[in-house]
């Protein structure tokens, strides 16, 4: 018993099966909203997850004010490090990061005097709020709105005041 292969072409195959010409258009997508969203005052706040990642711009500030080498060693190359955890709300705003090599970065993960030493420094120089952005500041009734400028004006005294 012998099979002979005989193959068809595509057309004969699909044969009865042909999609009509007059079929609706497909919708465009919407975009998702956000799934439960947290209003605050009429106020959306944005998930954990986006107010402490770190972006471009908070990074490259991170290096302009802190430069681009250890903070403590002086060694390169840095990793940016968040003085308050990220498990803890902080942000990723460049105020909350500090450059600091891979060792000085394992070391204040595992060596908690020293990352208190690091937040300690921080403190001194801009204040006790340097660990929380816009949304936190609103939340607790510190600034009157999540706007940028308010946010940089409420620093610039805070600032000010620890010096």
């Amino acid at each position: 018993m012998t099979f002979e292969f005989r193959p068809y072409p595509k057309s004969e195959q699909l044969k009865g099966h042909q999609k009509p010409k007059d079929r609706p258009k497909p919708k465009e997508k919407r975009p998702k909203k956000q799934k439960n969203p947290q209003l605050y005052r009429g106020r959306i706040i944005p998930k954990k997850k986006e107010r402490t990642a770190i972006s471009k711009k908070d990074y490259a500030r991170m290096i302009e004010e802190f430069g681009d080498y250890c903070q403590e060693c002086g060694h390169t190359p840095i990793h940016a490090h968040h003085l308050v955890f990220r498990s803890a709300m902080g942000t990723g705003g460049w105020r909350n990061l500090a450059p600091l090599c891979e060792k000085c970065h394992t070391r204040a993960h595992k060596d908690r005097e020293f990352a208190e030493m690091l937040r300690d420094k921080r403190f001194r120089i801009m204040g006790p709020h340097y660990g929380r952005d816009k949304y936190s500041l609103f939340m607790e009734g510190l600034v009157p709105n999540t706007d940028d400028d308010t946010y940089e004006r409420f620093f610039e005294k805070e600032q000010s005041n620890a010096k």
